[in-house]
């Protein structure tokens, strides 16, 4: 889908905190991660800088905020982020349909960024074609969960994970998609969108979707096979008007939702509802 022109854009620029500032007793030199994370908070926040320069050089109008902080998304036009991936997924579950967002890798050789569609070197190029039109866009579908007790509804652009808050411990669920249903022991259930299908889900044994599908994709970790009993829910694909249902049979589950910061209590009796949005995300990409 083409970009039409924006023209005077409201501008988000997002950014993440270097992992550096968080990170305590690293060693001052002769250690080659330690010197790996120094080299990296010093090509994010370069990065950020000629991200910047480059929005004063064409008196481009912008407000700037640390991600993980309040932000009112809604009051932009256009948000760009600056690190990863993580950065990306985060103004990704605020944004609206009515919205853009484009994705800059502050250090490619450290971050992953598969959603990011430039670097700061190149990023007056892409911006220029963003003004002018000539970008391209995607929509990227995003999950919605449901959890009934919490009364919580949020929605994500990459997975879900559902598991026991103890990594050795069996998770107990029991899980329903439209009459077919069973009760599954497991490492925990995976949950995604095509976005996400390139990651952990597909390092369960998933499959990669293409970017744009509708399609939700779900997949047990470890499957625990009763001997004589045969699984119709071992894994596969629900359509974007279906819903799954999983309802918890641990006395302390949890949800994980685009990775591991945000994070929902699941116990037992408690319902998740899991299905594609209709609100995508607009990515634009080179």
């Amino acid at each position: 889908m083409a970009l039409s022109v924006l023209r005077n854009p409201k501008i988000l620029l997002l950014y993440k905190r270097s992992s550096f500032l968080s990170i305590k007793g690293l060693p001052s030199s002769g250690c080659p991660t330690a010197d790996r994370f120094r080299q990296n908070h010093i090509y994010h926040y370069e990065s950020l800088r000629k991200i910047e320069h480059t929005l004063k050089a064409l008196r481009m109008t912008y407000r700037k905020h640390c991600r993980s902080r309040k932000v009112n998304y809604r009051a932009f036009d256009l948000v760009i982020t600056v690190g990863g991936d993580g950065t990306f997924l985060e103004a990704a579950r605020n944004l609206t349909t009515k919205q853009y967002i484009l994705g800059v890798n502050s250090d490619p050789q450290w971050s992953v960024g598969q959603f990011c569609s430039c670097n700061a070197n190149e990023f007056q190029k892409a911006l220029q074609r963003i003004l002018g039109g000539s970008l391209r866009v995607k929509r990227l579908y995003r999950l919605r969960l449901t959890i009934s007790k919490q009364k919580t509804s949020m929605e994500c652009l990459n997975d879900v994970l559902i598991c026991h808050p103890n990594p050795a411990a069996m998770s107990r669920y029991h899980i329903q998609i439209g009459k077919t249903c069973e009760e599954h022991r497991s490492s925990g259930l995976w949950l995604s969108t095509a976005s996400g299908s390139t990651g952990a889900i597909l390092s369960a044994g998933g499959k990669k979707m293409p970017l744009e599908s509708k399609t939700l994709q779900y997949k047990p970790r470890e499957l625990y096979q009763i001997p004589g009993q045969r699984y119709h829910l071992a894994g596969g694909m629900v359509l974007a008007n279906k819903k799954l249902i999983v309802t918890s049979r641990m006395p302390h589950g949890n949800i994980f939702v685009d990775g591991a910061h945000i994070k929902f209590s699941f116990p037992y009796g408690t319902k998740a509802v899991i299905s594609i949005s209709p609100n995508y995300v607009n990515l634009l990409h080179v």
